[in-house]
C-alpha cells in the first residue's frame, strides 16, 4: 500500500489538531487514574501496610464522586465552555493527586485521591472530551470521536508498563509524581488550544415538551429529560455499563473455571486490552456502511455471542473466541454511544446529558462486577448462571436499542415539520443563516471560534 504523500499528512494533522491534542488530554488523564491505579494498588499494601479495602476504597470513592461531579462540569461546558473545565480538572485534579503521593495517613490518602480522581474524571474524561469534539466538527462527528477516541486508546498500552517500570524503580509514591508531571505535560496542547466553541443559535419558538427545539437538540435539560428516545439511551447505557464491567472484571475467573491456566487468562486479558484499539478504529467504516444504530446493534449482538461463547467454553477455542470478542466490542461500544448520545441530546445541552449519561454508565458499570459477585456467592462459585445473566443483560441491552431507534423516528417528524413550517418567514431565517451556520472542517472555522 502505498502512503500518501508527506504534506498530505501534515495537512491532515493540522486539520484535526485539536482532537488529537484532546485525545492526548484523554489519553493521560486516564492514565493514572483508571489504568494506573490497578498497578500500584498491591505496592501501596505491601509498603504501608494498609488494607487492600482501605486502598481500592480511595479508587471507588473518586468514581462515585466523580460521576456527581461530572453533572456540574457538563453544566459549565454547556454554559460557559471547554477553558474553565479543562483548567480545573487539569490543576485541581493534579495537585489533589500529587498530595495523596505524600500522605502517611491512610484516611488523608483516601480523601486526597478521592478529591483529585473526582476531578480528574469530571474535567478531562470522555464525559468532557467527546462534547467538544462533537460541537468541533458537528458535521464529521464520527470522524472526530474516531481520531479521539484510538488516541485516547493508547492510554492503557503506555500508562501501565510506565506505572509498572517507575514503581519497580522509585517506588509507588514517586512513580505517581512522575505520571502526574507526565499526564500534566501532554494535557497542555489541549488546555491551551481548545479555548471556546463555535456558537450555537438560540433555541427555536416551535420546541414542544420532550421533543427537540431544533436541529441543535433541546433547549433545556427538562424537556430532554421527557423525552422517550433520551429515557430510552440513558437506560440502554446503565445495562450496556452493567453487563460490559461484569464481564470484564469476571472474565479471568470464568476462564480459570471454565479449564484455562490463570496465565493463559491473564494473557487473553492484555489481549482483549490491545484488540481495544482496532476497534476503535473500525468505528468510522461500520458507521459509513450501517449507520449509527445498526452499528452498535451489532456490537451489542456480538457482545451477546462473546457472553454465550464463554458460557459454551468447554473447547478452549471458545474462551479465545470471547476475548476477541469482548475486546473488539470494547472498544466501540462507548465511542458508538457517543455518537448516538450527541444525535439524541442535540449539541446544545449535549455536555450536561452526556455527563449524566457517563455518571449513569460508570455507576452501573461499578456495580456490576459487585452483583456478579453476590449472584456468584448465592450460586456456590457456579459461573454458568453468572454467565447465563450477564448474556440476559446484554439482550435486553440490544432491546432497548431497538426500542430507541423506534422511538427517534416521531421526534424526527416533529423536528422536519417545524423545520418547514419555520420556512414561512425567510427572510428572518437567511438574515442569521450565516451567523448560526454551522463550523465547517477543513476551513478552520473552529480556528475562528476559539483563537481570536
Amino acid at each position: 500500500m502505498k502512503l500518501p504523500p508527506p504534506y498530505v499528512i501534515a495537512n491532515w494533522l493540522w486539520a484535526w489538531r485539536p482532537i488529537i491534542f484532546l485525545g492526548v488530554l484523554t489519553c493521560g488523564s486516564y492514565g493514572l487514574v483508571l489504568y494506573g491505579f490497578g498497578i500500584i494498588t498491591g505496592p501501596i499494601q505491601e509498603d504501608e501496610g494498609w488494607s487492600s479495602a482501605a486502598v481500592n476504597a480511595a479508587f471507588m470513592g473518586s468514581y462515585l464522586l466523580g460521576a456527581a461531579a461530572s453533572l456540574v462540569s457538563g453544566r459549565i461546558l454547556d454554559a460557559f465552555g471547554p477553558r474553565p473545565v479543562l483548567w480545573t480538572g487539569l490543576i485541581v485534579g493534579t495537585v489533589f493527586l500529587m498530595a495523596a503521593s505524600y500522605s502517611e495517613n491512610i484516611w488523608l490518602f483516601i480523601v486526597l485521591w478521592t478529591l483529585g480522581g473526582a476531578v480528574t474524571i469530571a474535567g478531562l474524561f470522555y464525559n468532557v472530551t467527546m462534547p467538544i469534539s462533537a460541537r468541533l466538527y458537528p458535521e464529521r462527528q464520527t470522524a472526530a470521536m474516531t481520531v479521539l477516541v484510538t488516541t485516547g486508546g493508547f492510554s492503557s498500552v503506555i500508562f501501565m508498563p510506565l506505572t509498572g517500570l517507575f514503581t519497580d524503580e522509585f517506588g509507588w509514591r514517586w512513580a505517581v509524581r512522575i505520571l502526574l508531571v507526565l499526564a500534566a505535560f501532554i494535557s497542555l496542547p489541549a488546555v491551551l488550544t481548545v479555548r471556546r466553541l463555535p456558537p450555537l443559535p438560540p433555541p427555536s419558538t416551535f420546541a414542544g415538551t420532550g421533543s427537540p427545539s431544533d436541529q441543535y437538540g433541546y433547549s433545556n435539560v427538562r424537556d430532554a429529560l421527557r423525552s422517550r428516545e433520551v429515557q430510552l439511551m440513558l437506560l440502554m447505557v446503565v445495562a450496556s455499563s452493567f453487563g460490559l464491567g461484569a464481564l470484564l472484571n469476571h472474565f479471568v475467573p470464568a476462564a480459570t473455571a471454565a479449564g484455562l491456566s490463570l496465565t493463559a487468562s491473564a494473557a487473553l486479558t492484555g489481549l482483549r486490552g490491545f484488540l481495544s484499539l482496532p476497534g476503535r478504529a473500525l468505528i468510522g467504516p461500520m458507521a459509513a456502511l450501517l449507520g449509527l444504530r445498526p452499528a452498535l446493534g451489532v456490537g451489542y449482538a456480538v457482545m451477546l455471542l462473546g457472553t454465550l461463547a464463554l458460557l459454551a467454553a468447554g473447547p478452549v477455542w471458545w474462551i479465545y473466541l470471547s476475548a476477541v470478542i469482548a475486546g473488539l466490542v470494547w472498544g466501540q461500544t462507548m465511542p458508538l454511544q457517543g455518537l448516538i448520545a450527541s444525535d439524541v441530546f442535540g449539541l446544545r445541552r449535549l455536555g450536561t446529558l452526556m455527563a449524566m449519561q457517563t455518571s449513569m454508565g460508570n455507576v452501573a458499570l461499578a456495580i456490576g462486577p459487585f452483583a456478579a459477585g453476590v449472584l456468584l456467592d448465592a450460586v456456590h462459585d457456579d459461573y454458568r448462571p453468572v454467565l447465563i445473566a450477564i448474556a440476559a443483560v446484554n439482550a435486553i441491552t440490544l432491546g432497548l436499542l431497538i426500542l430507541m431507534a423506534r422511538a427517534h423516528r416521531k421526534p424526527l417528524k416533529r423536528l422536519v415539520a417545524r423545520l418547514f413550517v419555520s420556512r414561512t418567514a425567510p427572510q428572518k431565517r437567511e438574515a442569521g443563516a450565516d451567523m448560526y451556520r454551522p463550523p465547517g472542517t477543513g476551513h478552520g472555522s473552529w480556528d475562528d471560534s476559539m483563537e481570536k
